[in-house]
This record gives C-alpha cells, sequence and structure tokens, in this order.
C-alpha cells in the first residue's frame, strides 16, 4: 500500500496550489482596475477610466516575485531557499489579493459619491464593466473583486497548509463513492448529458463569472484528487501528461468558439452586425503574419526544450514478441479507435467507421445547403452542424480518448479515478448475440443450425435501423427541408452518415447494459455486427 501523501507530493501541491491563487488573484485585479468592455460592446459616449493600477502595487508584486526566482536559481547556496521562495511568493500573491478588493472597495465608494452631482462625474464611463450583447447585465466590479479575491486566499491558504507539510487530502469516502459509481456506462451518459446541458445552458456557460468559477471548482477538484496515490500515479505518467493539457485547450477552445458563436446569434436576433464583420481589417502577410509565426515558433521551441528537460520520455524495454505490456495500448489518437474495437469487429472499427469519418467528413461542403455561418461562429443558424460535429469530436472521439487513457487498466478492465490498477481484477461478463436473446432467453429453444435463420432477428433489426429510422426522420420538418432542397441523393447520404454516427453510441449501451455482442453474429464467415 502506497503512502497517499508524502513529502515530496505536498511541496508539489503547495506550489500547485500557488498557481491557482496567483490566478485568481490576477483575476481580481484585473476586474478591479482594468478596463472592461466586452466583445463587440461600444465604447461611443463613455467617459474615460480613473481606475488605475498603483505602480508600487506592480513593482512590489512583481519584486518578491523576482527574489523568489533568484532565491530558486541559487537554492544550493542557501538553505531553506525553496521554502523562503514560497512565501514571498504567497505574500505577493495575498497583497495583490488584498489590494485589489480595497481598491475595487474605494472606486465604488467614489462612484456613489458623484450620483446626483452630474454626468460627469458619475454618469457612465469606462469604469463601468460594457457586457457584450447577449451575456446579460454589467458585473458588479466591487463584489467579484471581493470574491476572487476571496478564492485566491482560500487557494493561497491550501498551500501554505501542504508547504508547512499539513495533510488535507480527499475524504475516503468520496473516493470509494466515485469508485463506485464510475463505470463505462456512467461515463459516457453523463458525457452526454453534459454535453446536452452546455448546448442548453450555453448562454449562461458563456458567460466569463461562471466560466471562472468552473474553472476554479476544476482547479480545486484536482488538485484534492491528485492526494490519492492512484488517481496521480496514472495522471502523472509521461505518456498522459499531455492528455491533461488536451483537455485544458479542448476545453478552453470550445468554450471560447461557444461564447462568440452566443454573442453573433444575440447581435444578429437584434439586426446588428456579428463581431466578424466589426473587425473586417486583414492582416498583412509582412511583417505582421511572419513576426507572429517566428514569435510562435521560439515560444514553442522554449517550451518544448523545457518540456524535455522536466519530463522524461517514456522508453520502454525494446519490443519482445513473447511479452507485452498490460495494458496494450495505442497511441492517444488511436484510443478512440481501440476503445471501438471493444464493441465492434476490426473490419467495422478500424476500417469501415473510419473510412465513414473520413469520407463523411469530405462530402459535408456538398451536402449542406445551409449557407450561413460562413467566416463567423453561430450556433442559432447552424444547430445541427454543430451539434453533430461537436458531439462527434467532443464524446465520440475526446471522450473516448480519456476513457482509454486513464480508466482502461490491466486486461482493459474499466477502473474508477481512484482505484487501484490491480492485474488480477476479474469481471465476469457473459457476453451474448441477439440470437442468443431471441432463440434461447425468449423462445426458450437451442438455436437454428443454419446459420441465415439463425440471424434472422438480426437482419430483422438491422434492415428496420437503416430502413424505418430514415422514414421516421422524415416526419421532422428539418429532414423534409433537407428532402426538398437537396434531393434525394443528399437525404440519403446524410442519413445514412448519422446512422453510422449513432450506432457507436447505441452498440455501447448495448454492450454496457444486456452484454450484448452482435446483432448479428455469422463466425462461419468471419461476418459480426
Amino acid at each position: 500500500m502506497h503512502k497517499d501523501l508524502t513529502p515530496g507530493v505536498m511541496t508539489g501541491l503547495a506550489w500547485y496550489y500557488l498557481f491557482a491563487a496567483v490566478l485568481n488573484a490576477a483575476a481580481a485585479a484585473y476586474v478591479s482596475y482594468m478596463e472592461i468592455v466586452s466583445e463587440g460592446a461600444s465604447r461611443v459616449g463613455l467617459a474615460p477610466r480613473t481606475r488605475r493600477l498603483p505602480q508600487w502595487l506592480v513593482t512590489t508584486f512583481f519584486g518578491l516575485y523576482g527574489v523568489a526566482i533568484l532565491l530558486i536559481l541559487f537554492r544550493d547556496f542557501l538553505s531553506d531557499a525553496m521554502r523562503i521562495a514560497y512565501f514571498l511568493c504567497a505574500a505577493a500573491n495575498l497583497l495583490l489579493a488584498i489590494v485589489a478588493a480595497s481598491d475595487a472597495a474605494h472606486f465604488a465608494e467614489l462612484k456613489d459619491e458623484g450620483h446626483g452631482r452630474g454626468n460627469e462625474v458619475g454618469g457612465p464611463s469606462l469604469d463601468d464593466h460594457q457586457p457584450a450583447v447577449g451575456l446579460g447585465q454589467a458585473m458588479n466590479r466591487t463584489l467579484w473583486t471581493l470574491v476572487w479575491g476571496c478564492v485566491s486566499g482560500v487557494f493561497q491558504v491550501l498551500g501554505l497548509v501542504y508547504m508547512l507539510q499539513g495533510e488535507v487530502s480527499l475524504p475516503e469516502f468520496i473516493r470509494n463513492g466515485v469508485n463506485y459509481v464510475s463505470g463505462p456506462t456512467t461515463f459516457f451518459v453523463g458525457s452526454t448529458i453534459a454535453f446536452a446541458a452546455m448546448i442548453r445552458y450555453r448562454r449562461t456557460l458563456a458567460n466569463g463569472i461562471v466560466a471562472w468559477w468552473l474553472t476554479n471548482l476544476s482547479l480545486l477538484a484536482f488538485g484534492l484528487s491528485m492526494t490519492d496515490f492512484d488517481f496521480r500515479d496514472i495522471v502523472t505518467k509521461p505518456d498522459n501528461v499531455p492528455i491533461v493539457g488536451l483537455m485544458v485547450l479542448v476545453g478552453f477552445f470550445t468554450w471560447l468558439g461557444l461564447r462568440r458563436a452566443v454573442i453573433n446569434d444575440a447581435r444578429m436576433a437584434l439586426g446588428q452586425p456579428n463581431l466578424e464583420e466589426l473587425e473586417p481589417e486583414k492582416t498583412l502577410t509582412w511583417p505582421d503574419l511572419v513576426y507572429t509565426e517566428l514569435i510562435a515558433m521560439v515560444a514553442l521551441t522554449i517550451f518544448l526544450v523545457v518540456w524535455g528537460i522536466a519530463l522524461q520520455a517514456p522508453l520502454e524495454q525494446p519490443a519482445s514478441s513473447t511479452t507485452a505490456p498490460n495494458p496494450s495500448k495505442a497511441p492517444w489518437y488511436f484510443l478512440g479507435l481501440q476503445e471501438m474495437l471493444v464493441y465492434y469487429d476490426p473490419w467495422m472499427a478500424g476500417v469501415v467507421l473510419p473510412s465513414l469519418i473520413v469520407v463523411g467528413l469530405m462530402a459535408m461542403p456538398f451536402i449542406d445547403t445551409n449557407k450561413a455561418g460562413n467566416g463567423y461562429y453561430t450556433i442559432d443558424q447552424r444547430k445541427f452542424a454543430y451539434i453533430t460535429f461537436q458531439y462527434g469530436f467532443l464524446v465520440l472521439w475526446v471522450v473516448l480518448i480519456l476513457l482509454g487513457t486513464f480508466l482502461r487498466g490491466p486486461n482493459w478492465n474499466f477502473f474508477g479515478p481512484y482505484e487501484y490498477w490491480d492485474l488480477h481484477k476479474l469481471i465476469p461478463l457473459n457476453n451474448v448475440n441477439l440470437s442468443d436473446i431471441f432463440w434461447v432467453q425468449i423462445l426458450g429453444q437451442s438455436k437454428p443450425p443454419n446459420f441465415f435463420l439463425r440471424e434472422v432477428p438480426g437482419m430483422i433489426v438491422v434492415a428496420a435501423y437503416f430502413v424505418v429510422v430514415p422514414l421516421v426522420l422524415l416526419q421532422i420538418k428539418f429532414f423534409q427541408k433537407i428532402l426538398e432542397q437537396g434531393g434525394a441523393i443528399r437525404f440519403i447520404v446524410l442519413v445514412l452518415l448519422l446512422l453510422f454516427m449513432a450506432s457507436l453510441p447505441l452498440k455501447m449501451v448495448l454492450r454496457w447494459t444486456i452484454n450484448l455482442k452482435y446483432l448479428i453474429g455469422i463466425p462461419e464467415y468471419f461476418f459480426n455486427i
């Protein structure tokens, strides 16, 4: 049994919470001092900004961090240099959060005093938050400065506790509860529900305050989870660290696109131009684009060098035909395909479905007759396309990568996030074909020896799926419109692509719920669906 918290782990968590604290201290300073004019909001008629970040605060903050960096660089010559550096950084964070909160309250008092004396004192100005269309009212800058300052303080206190070797860990009952409810079914269904909630409540999610709250909750959950040895052992493997970064990047850019789409939809509903029409200026290749690419290249090179120094290369023993790693996993970008192999034969999961993905992506521009949304973000004008592509990418690809990376362990068994990867874990499964369910379980007789007669129930189900479902879809106005505007061939190709796409989650749910292996199983001719 490994110890969850060691001195090294607690020191690492202290620096992790220091990072979370400085993020929220910076957020508090931004809300307190900076000009907050959201995308598309107008500055016309607004008085100049009077809020200013005090120069002494900037000098003190970066001065403390500068001294801390020097201590870290020369830590071999000074005992306890790392701890002193940490306390200096913590003091800088707390100072920034406290001063930002007190100044925000002071700015609010000054503005309140100006009310009733004329627009030159208390009128609208760039000191106020100018919200984007569709994202609600202006925020109370004093309130949210105080909130993010307090959050920064909470994170910093947690960091100081760990730096002083205090043991704060995720409660055992929470770990056991999460492991108990974890499973492929709950993971996948939960991801689907989360995706539906993202679409349904996109206007709420697009709000920066809500997004920052979710970011802080994620930081807290990840930090507490890192106190569990089994979770930490999987997440910190050199192979898996980039997947954690993948989660961050996919989440951020999905939210950014969602936010701009929500703003555009709200603006166009009011007859206003979208954000992209407000920024029609073109960027010159030389020097603007070339300089930007050069800076990006240099920064990425430095990042990769630091990455290569900090993380050991995940090299294993030379390959051998007599031994194989357990679990044996494909590269991260193929883990979605490897997960599909659990539910389909290799010819289907490795050839047919990937080919349809490529062919479908190539065919979509010729199938889609809706020309709205070209050159700007929108959801309302392209809701079907947005939901289809995002569900296929986020749930049917990224989620499967996360499942295969962090939750598939030895023998390709599913393990909870806080569960030990036991090589001897056995999950008794009795996978059955549809013919077994029909002939044996329902009719109570043996299966016919003739393969065609034996698999008739599965053939009927598959035929009904590809014949009856399109007829049902034709009763929906959206698909009627596609048939009228695009013709029968476009409609058939689109529906076939959708049915093959939907077959993956349907087959997954059938396997998890009733242990269904094949709808049609003809091993005599190596044909299984």
